[in-house]
Parts: structure tokens; C-alpha cells; sequence
């Protein structure tokens, strides 16, 4: 592979300079441009240690504006991150719709070190090119413009790199002494180089191979490659295939039995045992370090609030965030939807209570028109892949949909306008919601059609009666917890 890509041509310094006054006015341009588009840009900076990839990231935020460009570093990764599901720290750092974000240090860096250290094995290092794939194609299929240069150098130049540098290191260090353990290496680093690109290499997001030999060269490909890459976009913004309709789905919700019921005196009785059970896992799971990720949906009125208080009630304070999730502000419109939601996972052993989620892509955002039909269709895949992720981490994942009637939600709207203490509960959105009652039914079924997995299975509950609700969901939580932890 990388004796077939184009060699470098050394440049001298004039004939750099010269080329590079017309490619940073041009690189300005672009950028301006791209900050009037929905577009991200996202450039990755990989390859060999010694290739000069520092250098290189020093010149582009040298060519363009720096207040539109934000560099990523991943030298060392803190416990904030290793105690997160491994593509968190990622989601937090990428680049709002038209800014750039250049990543020196990436997603690619830890498999590629890991098999070249022999600390997994090929087949591992698949699954993480395949997880990686995945992660590129969300963004990509959001608008992001992923551009990915890996710089190649041969043996010799890096070895006089590394040595070049290696005496200074006491009087100039680096941040991590990382870019010289894999020296003498070289062709082991190379052969799992080869096996990253080949197996990461899409049309969507193609590799850059450069020819980092010479300084200027490198530069200046870069350059172009960055510019031509944004250009095509530019002038030829990708649409996005219209999805097949999808079939019937089948009706879970009509399978609910509304009429279960708990009487008071069960319930109570219920509740502490459960609320006690729930404490006691809770703690466990934060000594094994388990997260808990927990989802709550359901129509307006059914309960959801009152549910989640009994659940909040049995935990500690210390051991779990509460997100309530609103209509998305500025800044989370400024990124592909799922961003906001990663960057809410709190560490492992703690629980993430989302209070309304990513769901409502699938449901508010599809019923509602917010969100484009080949965007919602898009979706059932995205959110399996990324719940796939946090179980692969190890979380525990636990969804609720609570369904009721609609003469029961009737009822609970009207008790809301009657009683001063409860009106601040309903709106007139509430009201309009519910004259689409049909269309959310749909989208709700087949939310659950194609989004219940072995690892994250919905638990669709009835909600007629809020006492029954209530513990079946704290019952449904300590089974979860006590599958995974004993």
C-alpha cells in the first residue's frame, strides 16, 4: 500500500512560499465559506511517530484563522475518560456545524498502539475499526466533511527524527514520552498502519496518504487536499437517499394489559422493599464500577415525573444525574443530534437518568416534522449503535415507555387544569399533541420494533394505574442490576 501512493517531490523554499501564499488565501476562503454552511469539518492528523504531524497541525492553524479552528489532542487519556464508554471523549470534543476541529491524536490512535504493542489481538482490533467506521459514518451522514491525512514516512527518517529530538526532550519535554516507545518497531507499525486503512478506508470517508519525506511537500498536499476536500462538498453538497417506507409495524402497544393495578396497601408495601432493593444494587454497581443508564418515554400524563421520583428516592444523590431533556438549545442544534446526549454519561459506577432522550428523534422530532424523514429512518441504526457502544462498556441499560389510554390521559389533563398545584404540568402543546394521537401511536411501535436488543430492551409499561407503574419500574430496574452485577 504504501509504495503505490504518489512519492513527494521536495520543494525548495521559494517555490514553497509561493505555492503557499496562493493555498492559504484559498484555505482562508473555504473556511469563511463553510462557517455559512451546516457543515462541520473534521480533520484527522495520523500517522507514523516522527512524520512531522505536530508540525503540520502548527501550519494549517497558521494558514487559517485559528477562532474557527479547534485542535484536539489525546497525549494521555484522563479518569474522566477511561471511566466513560471509549467514543465520549470524542463526541465532547467535535466541532460545531461550521467550525473546524482538527484531531491530532484520534479515535485510531489506542487500537492502533494496542495491536502494535500486543495488547489485543487482530480480531479485536477489527471490531474497533468497525466501531470506528460506525462513529465516521454518523457524522458524516450528518453533513460533517471528515478529512483523514496520514503521513508516511521510511524508517530512516523516522529514526533520525526521533533521535534528532531525544536529547532535547530533558530541556524542551513533550507532553508523554509515548512517540518513543515504538522505536524499533517500525515495520510492526507499518503492517498495522496498512490493516487500519484497509479496514477503515469507505468512500464516504476515504484515507489521504502523504508522503511526508519533505517537510514543504507535506505541507502543501495537506493543504490541498483539505481545500479540494471542502470544495467538493461545497459545490457539491451531498443528498441524502430517500429511504424506503417502512412496513406496518406490529402493534406492541395494543399487547399492554392497561387493567393491571396495585391497591394501596400493596403498593406501599411494594415500594419500600424495591426502593431498599434498588439502594442497596446501587451502591454495589458503583463498587464494581457498572453504570446505569436508564430511559424514560411515555405519553404526556402517564407519569413519567412521579416515576422517577420514587426512582431517584431509592438512590443515593451522590451515585446518579438527572437529565431532563427539552427541546434542544443553540449550541446542541449546532451538532449532530446525539452529542448532547454522550456528553451527559456520567462515570462508571454512577447512573444517567434521562427524563425524555434521544427517542425523541424517532417520535416529537418525527411526528412533528423536525427531522427529515430519511434523518428519523436513519436513526433506529444510529441509536442502536450507540447503546451498543455503552454496553460494550459495560453499562447496564434499562428503557420505559409508559402507555395509557386515552380516556385515561383525558382524565389526568383535566385533574391538571382543576387543581391550582398541578396547572403548571399542562400546555397547550399538550392539548395538540394529543389530537395526533394516531401518529405517535405509530411512531412508538415502531420505535420499539427496531430498537429493542438483547442489550437494551424496552420495557413498556402500564400506566393506567401510576401505583402499579411506579413499582414495575423499580422492579424492573433491581432485575437489570442484578443480572449484570451477580
Amino acid at each position: 500500500m504504501f509504495n503505490q501512493f504518489e512519492a513527494s517531490t521536495p520543494l525548495d523554499k521559494a517555490s514553497f512560499e509561493a505555492r503557499a501564499l496562493t493555498l492559504r488565501q484559498q484555505l482562508l476562503q473555504s473556511q469563511f465559506t463553510v462557517e455559512d454552511t451546516r457543515d462541520p469539518v473534521i480533520i484527522v492528523v495520523a500517522g507514523l511517530d516522527g512524520a512531522g504531524k505536530g508540525v503540520l497541525v502548527h501550519r494549517l492553524n497558521e494558514w487559517m484563522d485559528p477562532r474557527g479552528i479547534e485542535t484536539n489532542t489525546f497525549w494521555e487519556h484522563s479518569d474522566e475518560e477511561e471511566s466513560r464508554p471509549y467514543f465520549w471523549r470524542y463526541w465532547n470534543k467535535l466541532p460545531a456545524r461550521g467550525h473546524i476541529g482538527i484531531f491530532l491524536g484520534s479515535w485510531y490512535t489506542h487500537p492502533t498502539q494496542a495491536l502494535v504493542e500486543g495488547k489485543i489481538g487482530t480480531a479485536e482490533f477489527k471490531q474497533a475499526c468497525e466501531r470506528i467506521s460506525i462513529f465516521e459514518r454518523q457524522l458524516a451522514d450528518d453533513g460533517a466533511i471528515i478529512i483523514k491525512l496520514w503521513l508516511h514516512v521510511s524508517e530512516e527518517t523516522q529514526r533520525r527524527q526521533l533521535e534528532e529530538k531525544a536529547p532535547r526532550r530533558q530541556q524542551n519535554p513533550r507532553v508523554t514520552d509515548h512517540p518513543y516507545e515504538l522505536t524499533g518497531k517500525y515495520q510492526r507499525a507499518l503492517d498495522v498502519s496498512e490493516q487500519l486503512i484497509r479496514n477503515t478506508q469507505t468512500l464516504q470517508n476515504p484515507w489521504h496518504i502523504i508522503d511526508a519525506e519533505d517537510r514543504h511537500y507535506r505541507e502543501i498536499k495537506a493543504g490541498e487536499i483539505i481545500l479540494d476536500s471542502i470544495t467538493r462538498r461545497l459545490e457539491q453538497p451531498e443528498v441524502p437517499p430517500q429511504p424506503p417506507a417502512l412496513p406496518p409495524p406490529g402493534d406492541f402497544l395494543a399487547e399492554v394489559n392497561l387493567e393491571k393495578a396495585l391497591s394501596k396497601r400493596d403498593y406501599k408495601r411494594k415500594l419500600r422493599k424495591y426502593q431498599a432493593k434498588l439502594q442497596d444494587l446501587a451502591w454495589e454497581a458503583y463498587r464494581q464500577k457498572r453504570s446505569l443508564v436508564a430511559v424514560f418515554e411515555g405519553w404526556d400524563g402517564a407519569g413519567k415525573g412521579s416515576a422517577i421520583r420514587r426512582v431517584t428516592g431509592a438512590i443515593d444523590p451522590r451515585l446518579y444525574k438527572l437529565v431532563p431533556i427539552a427541546a434542544p438549545s443553540d449550541e446542541e442544534l449546532s451538532h449532530h443530534y446525539l452529542w448532547r446526549f454522550w456528553r451527559q454519561l456520567q462515570r462508571d459506577g454512577r447512573s444517567t437518568l434521562f427524563d425524555r432522550s434521544w427517542y425523541g428523534r424517532v417520535m416529537v422530532e418525527r411526528v412533528e416534522g423536525l427531522a427529515a424523514q430519511h434523518e428519523w429512518q436513519r436513526a433506529y441504526a444510529e441509536i442502536n449503535e450507540m447503546e451498543g457502544e455503552l454496553a460494550a462498556h459495560g453499562c447496564v441499560l434499562a428503557k420505559f415507555f409508559i402507555h395509557i389510554d386515552q380516556d385515561e390521559q383525558l382524565a389526568r389533563f383535566q385533574a391538571r387544569e382543576r387543581e391550582p398545584h398541578k396547572q403548571h404540568k399542562i400546555t397547550a402543546e399538550d392539548w395538540r399533541n394529543r389530537e395526533k394521537w394516531p401518529q405517535y401511536e405509530r411512531a412508538v411501535n415502531q420505535m420499539v420494533e427496531h430498537t429493542s436488543t438483547r442489550h437494551a430492551p424496552w420495557t413498556l409499561v402500564a400506566g393506567n394505574d401510576k401505583y402499579y407503574a411506579r413499582v414495575k419500574i423499580i422492579k424492573t430496574l433491581c432485575k437489570a442490576l442484578e443480572r449484570a452485577l451477580y
